[in-house]
């Protein structure tokens, strides 16, 4: 006898993942308490800033594996990356321009704390139009937005209506943006560590290992990078390390979902 289809009406069923995820909160916030033999070591790579330059755009499409790519809404050749990323397998996030405490413009779809929440919510999602097959976000720059508990509640508002995740880019050791998340329900992810900050080979290695011995001791790390030309090199020549170290690279939904079977076993 088959299974009888799946006749919950969609929001019940977003309801429904939500209140699951509430119980898969405490996991993430305390990664030590994950026995090691519950799943092997994984490790989440995204890629920032794409959609200005179309060959780093492409060579990042281009390396092996599942890379999340986080395109920045608006940009020249951010629609047409999200089309040939999704194409090869990529997931896509939407890389959301947030004010900083530098003063760094923020182009179009920057989200900034003099917005009112409906054109903070109107503006969010006219950036997410403008990129195709998103399934989360992360903040472009951030280091003031990311402080502010309101606006990283409107953020999450909308990334619950849309039914998407949330990755905390984590560039100010203040953000509220994942605590938020989590009072909200959304599933979310933050960064353990920056991979191309020095963009030299030998600095580069650091962080990529630096990376591989979080995930061997918390069984998961999100290590975020970008589309220069050195980065590109490296992870070309660097991904196959992965499997040497017993570390499976997966996309960002797919740990978040990759913790939900065992729960029952902790």
């Amino acid at each position: 006898m088959t299974n009888p289809p799946n006749t919950l009406p969609e929001k019940t069923q977003t309801i429904l993942r939500h209140l699951m995820w509430c119980l898969l909160m405490p996991i993430l916030a305390s990664t030590p308490i994950i026995k090691a033999d519950i799943f092997q070591p994984s490790m989440v790579i995204i890629i920032d800033d794409l959609g200005y330059n179309l060959a780093n755009g492409l060579g990042i499409v281009n390396l092996p594996g599942p890379i999340t790519l986080a395109v920045i809404p608006h940009t020249p050749h951010g629609a047409s990356l999200a089309r040939r990323g999704a194409a090869a397998d990529k997931q896509i996030m939407l890389h959301v321009p947030m004010q900083n405490h530098a003063g760094i413009k923020l182009g179009p779809g920057g989200l900034t704390l003099e917005m009112k929440e409906q054109e903070f919510k109107k503006v969010l999602h006219k950036s997410m139009a403008s990129v195709p097959h998103v399934e989360g976000l992360n903040n472009h720059m951030g280091s003031a937005l990311t402080e502010k508990n309101l606006p990283m509640k409107w953020t999450m508002d909308v990334a619950n209506e849309l039914d998407l995740f949330f990755v905390d880019s984590r560039t100010t050791a203040a953000s509220v943006a994942w605590q938020q998340a989590i009072d909200l329900k959304v599933p979310a992810l933050k960064r353990d560590v920056f991979l191309d900050n020095d963009t030299s080979q030998a600095a580069l290695e650091i962080q990529f290992q630096k990376a591989i011995e979080i995930a061997r001791e918390h069984q998961f790390a999100v290590l975020i990078g970008h589309p220069y030309p050195e980065t590109i090199k490296f992870l070309s020549k660097s991904l196959g390390k992965l499997d040497e170290a017993g570390i499976k690279l997966v996309s960002a939904s797919a740990l978040i979902w990759q913790l939900q079977p065992h729960l029952n076993a902790l």
